[in-house]
């Protein structure tokens, strides 16, 4: 196949496609067919960093086992809030538990994945995570968001330290 150059006007023979070859690590997919963006439920830091830290440790290819106490030393917040940001995040089927009572954790499949896409549709079929769900802190702030382009109080612009109007 040859093919005009627009520049030139010269002739540009195409180069012979080659196939993307991986570095056996796979390639990571988010927010893929998830109908509830993660702006919208009104995160916390803790949760923002608990997910981070989710993704960094391979749970969006399996089960990460790890404690609030652990995740507190990593992520720089105390143990209660790790645990109420992970539990958070399993209410919001953000991440999945094997069981209620495993010290456990994997990003959702249906939001998260590492590896081919032929897997994610057989973990899918295997834990059946739940859809991402607003809860009560996620339907207040939305409840609370303005609605349309408008601002309610026009914008004013703020001085400098040491300026005069």
């Amino acid at each position: 196949m040859i093919l005009v150059g627009l520049d030139t006007g010269e002739a540009v023979e195409a180069r012979e496609r080659t196939p993307h070859q991986f570095d056996g690590k796979g390639y990571t997919l988010q927010a893929t067919g998830s109908e509830v963006p993660l702006y919208s439920l009104g995160l916390a830091a803790a949760e923002w960093a608990t997910l981070e830290w989710l993704r960094e440790h391979g749970a969006a290819a399996g089960y990460v086992s790890v404690t609030p106490v652990e995740l507190s030393e990593d992520i720089g917040a105390n143990d209660s809030t790790c645990r109420k940001a992970l539990a958070r995040l399993v209410k919001l089927g953000l991440a999945v538990k094997p069981s209620p009572r495993a010290a456990a954790y994997q990003l959702n499949p249906l939001r998260y994945w590492e590896g081919a896409g032929s897997t994610q549709v057989s973990a899918c079929r295997r834990i059946t995570p739940p859809r991402v769900t607003l809860d009560d802190k996620a339907l207040t702030r939305s409840a609370n968001k303005p609605q349309g382009a408008a601002r309610s109080t026009p914008a004013t612009r703020r001085g400098a330290a040491g300026e005069r109007r």
